[in-house]
């Protein structure tokens, strides 16, 4: 019972790290999932749930449906997933206006040591994985480059916003977070969580919409990365290989604003802006910060593989 109940609150934690990762754009909840050795527990996982199943849970049968569904580690995840957006949002965001380049350098030692990790996981580099690789990392770049929308604040666009952003969620290395912003979605995301934590009507109307169309992409997806991973896993960890060190560039701590826009409520937005050197930086570049932060989050990574680890192999 003990060791099951530590499960669940390791499972626990994990869930609250791909949360607040999954916050901050540029950091992918997935890269968590993928270091923390759970990516593909959580694909099955999510393969699994069905309709049937989940009318077999009102049955006699539903202790065998709770295992089929892998209930209990859904559960744990997704509750730390649900405390981390509803707790740690606010300290992130705090983080982001105050102390951008720090958080941006931890992130950026956190993703690159997840991408060392991953590498090692690979048994076989063949012609086809390395290509693999620059593929996956030439689209995470692409991405990175791509200009922001303003989007729109409709049900079925923020149905599709829905889809796209928990798809990109799952794979290591796309931001779920920046997937908004390109979609001109994230201030929407952000003041739907405001509007929930104070009990406003239509704050839980637009969450309902984009989970739903979340729990659409995330099922569909689910299945294609499955049959990925049991037909083709070598080439699947070089193409996410290739995503973490691709996001690198859009989580470079030192960057320069070229272009704003004013969103609905009036304020200026960055929109676009390119990464420089820390001695081009036009104001304090906080390189001691900066680098203590980039070692705290290869620290992080490496303390947090060591454990997930060790649990897989009890």
């Amino acid at each position: 019972m003990k060791t099951a109940y530590t499960q669940h609150l390791v499972t626990y934690i994990k869930g609250i790290l791909m949360g607040a990762a999954d916050v901050v754009p540029g950091v992918s909840g997935g890269t968590i999932a993928l270091i923390t050795h759970i990516y593909e527990r959580l694909i099955n996982a999510i393969d699994a749930v069905s309709i049937s199943l989940i009318l077999s849970l009102f049955t006699s049968r539903r202790k065998e449906a709770w295992d089929k569904l892998y209930g209990s580690f859904l559960l744990a995840l997704t509750l730390g997933i649900g405390t981390s957006i509803l707790l740690v949002t606010g300290g992130i965001s705090w983080l982001m206006e105050h102390y951008p380049i720090p958080l941006w350098a931890f992130f950026f030692g956190l993703i690159l040591g997840s991408a060392y990790v991953l590498k090692n996981a690979i048994d076989n580099w063949s012609a086809v994985s390395i290509l693999m690789l620059l593929v996956g990392a030439c689209v995470a770049f692409g991405i990175g480059l791509v200009s922001p929308s303003q989007g729109s604040e409709s049900l079925i666009y923020l149905f599709f916003c829905g889809m796209l952003v928990v798809i990109a969620m799952i794979l290591p290395g796309i931001s779920g977070a920046f997937i908004l912003i390109l979609l001109g979605a994230y201030g929407t995301a952000l003041d739907t969580v405001a509007q929930m934590k104070s009990f406003v009507f239509d704050g839980f109307i637009v969450f309902a919409v984009m989970a739903s169309g979340g729990l659409v992409g995330l099922k569909v997806f689910a299945k294609v990365l499955r049959w990925l991973f049991s037909n083709h896993k070598n080439m699947v960890l070089a193409t996410m290989t290739g995503f973490l060190l691709g996001s690198l560039y859009k989580v470079w701590p030192w960057k320069e604003v070229t272009q704003y826009y004013t969103n609905s409520s009036g304020e200026r937005v960055p929109l676009n802006s390119v990464s420089v050197f820390p001695d081009a930086f036009n104001a304090d570049a906080q390189l001691v910060p900066a680098i203590t932060a980039f070692f705290l989050g290869l620290i992080l990574l490496f303390l947090l593989e060591r454990l997930s680890k060790n649990k897989s192999d009890a």
